[in-house]
């Protein structure tokens, strides 16, 4: 069962977030903002005609994501096509200090630049005006994509802006979340300008996005109001780096990776994220991820020194890139094992390995749920997922739906609710 409209999609937890749907439609019909429950969410500005729904509900990931079309080189059962892999940083020190691993993708972007490959990067960064809510930025210089840099855990919606720039004739690469990018292969089926405008597709790791609620709790922890605040940082300045809050009144507080996400931080991940297929950005040309320090088998979150980034390019063109970036000496490689990778992140495995089940849990309740074509969805599910997993993402998905977990606000009841970007 497929969501029929862009309501269903929203209401039935779906929606990614990721600001398509203002750029087909305009934000005089749809406009992205902060729902009640938290995340980028469209509302209601406008008459949403037939016509527009269609082409917007043609490219919405939350209604389908096909993989993107196979071509020359080897497609691991988890990780997909593997074209070119290694771990590496920005041979750039600072670049390398503000990211949030390596810098990778800030040094690919800045390469893009300075080349004059690009007129710009589209990425998201930090709010105008609160720091701790996101925006999408169009960034023509160094500097701006630097401010970019590091990470930004919570809602954002950087393909809000995409229709603008391509009505403006820009040339840019994109960096976003794996779902923005699946979501701008979309658009670009319906729309032939984004392959001639959008080179480059880059895309980080990703284990999710939290309402932005989990900002808000992150700095009550510190006996802190979030109106009070003016710099946040989730990571960054270091390996991974400290959560960092900087207050009006010139108070500092910071902790560690861990002590911000493992120790009871309460906030709400979106549902789409728990059925997602895709952490891995098998859709981006070049996707990178933390290469973290191992011990006893296990990834370790301590402070590390300078970062290092595992890079994965899917396409020729990502591969392409990488090399040149490295000739520049924007990027310094080494090599990386498939065996690395796999025991690294097997977190990504166990989603890949989990979502068959977590989609049985939504037929079984005939649920709307989203199509993952091309992605190993059954293999991983029937051939790779152990009998306890596969219980327990069966189970919990419908835990979930049964206590109404997945339900959201209608767009219509979000005008003017929460804030835009």
């Amino acid at each position: 069962m497929r969501a029929a409209s862009v309501n269903d999609i929203v209401t039935n937890g779906l929606c990614t977030g990721c600001g398509a749907c203002e750029s087909i439609a305009s934000c005089e019909v749809l406009r992205m903002g902060l729902s009640p429950e938290g995340f980028m969410r469209p509302s209601l500005t406008g008459e949403l005609s037939h016509e527009t729904e269609e082409r917007v509900l043609a490219v919405c990931t939350g209604r389908a994501m096909p993989h993107p079309p196979e071509a020359d080189g080897p497609v691991h059962r988890m990780f997909g096509r593997i074209l070119h892999m290694g771990r590496g940083h920005a041979t750039d020190p600072e670049i390398r200090f503000r990211g949030a691993t390596g810098g990778v993708l800030t040094a690919l972007a800045t390469f893009l630049i300075d080349c004059e490959r690009v007129d710009g990067i589209l990425q998201i960064g930090t709010a105008s005006g609160n720091p701790m809510e996101n925006e999408a930025r169009f960034n023509t210089t160094r500097e701006e994509v630097l401010a970019c840099s590091g990470s930004r855990y919570g809602p954002a919606a950087p393909l809000r802006i995409v229709g603008k720039l391509l009505d403006e004739g820009r040339r840019f690469a994109f960096i976003g979340k794996p779902c923005d990018v699946a979501a701008l292969r979309r658009m670009a089926l319906t729309d032939p300008r984004i392959d001639r405008q959008v080179p480059y597709m880059l895309a980080m790791f990703c284990g999710g996005s939290p309402s932005i609620d989990a900002t808000h709790n992150v700095v009550r922890r510190f006996g802190v109001d979030p109106s009070e605040v003016t710099e946040f940082r989730y990571r960054g300045h270091g390996w991974p780096g400290p959560t960092f809050v900087r207050t009006e009144d010139g108070r500092q507080f910071s902790q560690t990776y861990d002590e911000t996400w493992y120790s009871g931080l309460r906030y709400e991940l979106m549902f789409r994220c728990k059925i997602c297929v895709d952490g891995i950005s098998e859709h981006a040309d070049v996707v990178a991820g933390d290469c973290w320090v191992m011990e006893n088998g296990k990834p370790s979150h301590r402070e590390a020194g300078d970062g290092w980034n595992i890079h994965i390019a899917r396409t020729k063109r990502g591969v392409d890139l990488i090399q040149e970036a490295i000739a520049a000496c924007y990027l310094h490689e080494e090599a990386f094992s498939v065996a690395e990778l796999e025991a690294m992140h097997d977190d990504h495995a166990l989603k890949k390995r989990s979502v068959f089940w977590r989609l049985m849990g939504l037929a079984v309740t005939r649920s709307p749920r989203p199509r993952y074509p091309g992605h190993r969805v059954v293999r991983a599910g029937l051939l790779e997922a152990s009998p306890r997993e596969a219980f327990a993402a069966f189970t919990g998905v419908i835990s979930r739906l049964l206590k109404g977990r997945n339900h959201e606000s209608p767009i219509t009841a979000q005008s003017g609710a929460g804030s835009g970007q």
